[in-house]
């Protein structure tokens, strides 16, 4: 498949690139990448899923590497994943179908101020606004809101990046948020199109040395098509 055979070729030419790791998370995977799922993985964790796959994401860990470099610290091994996924809620929850739909952002549905100092106002003067994030806390990082879905990448700071393997958004990437208390939010792409997207910007870092963070609102959701992010217009 000439496009994974374009992703392999781009990531031996990123590595070549940034000798010193100096991409964000380059320290932590250090372009290492793994074997291919072997036939005994992939039967494993699809028999806990009860179906296949998202045939992009398969044919990525089955053909390039079952774990490899990637956004932020890198792309999590089949095996990592599934611990991931047994330590918090138990492998059972993979075979069930996620009931996400769209967004679920916190502070809209507690119907909190658009404006961030008006936010952490809130937050300091009006003791029910707190408890209210604590209470959606909760309720999102529980079932049923675990089912279906697959651990890919941890973003940092509590965050990380998900893909739905049941269910109506079946195949789709997601920001998990919710131990930041901001909530749960689709990247409206797959998981084939989130990777390329974030190889060709890191070339592209790389080529010009540029390694610093992306000043952005929703920052996290940068390689997909989720309208939230928007680039902070330098002063």
């Amino acid at each position: 498949m000439a496009e994974l055979e374009s992703i392999s070729s781009k990531l031996d030419e990123l590595r070549a690139g940034d000798p010193g790791q100096h991409l964000f998370g380059a320290s932590h995977h250090r372009y290492e990448i793994g074997s291919p799922a072997d036939q005994s993985a992939l039967d494993h964790i699809e028999e806990l899923v009860g179906t296949r796959l998202p045939e992009d994401y398969r044919a990525f860990i089955t053909t390039i590497a079952d774990g490899a470099p990637g956004p932020y610290y890198g792309i999590h091994s089949l095996g990592h994943a599934t611990g991931l996924v047994e330590d918090c809620w138990g492998a059972h929850v993979l075979g069930q179908d996620s009931p996400l739909s769209g967004d679920v952002a916190f502070r809209e549905l507690l119907e909190g101020p658009a404006d961030w100092d008006e936010h952490v106002a809130r937050l300091e003067n009006d003791p029910s606004y707190p408890a209210g994030y604590e209470r959606l806390q909760n309720i999102y990082q529980s079932e049923p809101w675990s089912h279906g879905r697959l651990p890919i990448a941890d973003i940092g700071c509590g965050s990380w990046a998900f893909l739905v393997l049941r269910g109506s958004r079946q195949g789709t990437m997601w920001v998990d948020a919710t131990d930041g208390s901001t909530g749960l939010y689709c990247l409206e792409v797959n998981f084939l199109t989130w990777y390329k997207r974030w190889l060709d910007d890191a070339l592209d870092r790389v080529a010009r040395a540029d390694f610093a963070p992306v000043n952005a609102h929703y920052s996290d959701l940068k390689f997909g098509d989720n309208p939230r992010y928007r680039l902070v217009n330098p002063l």
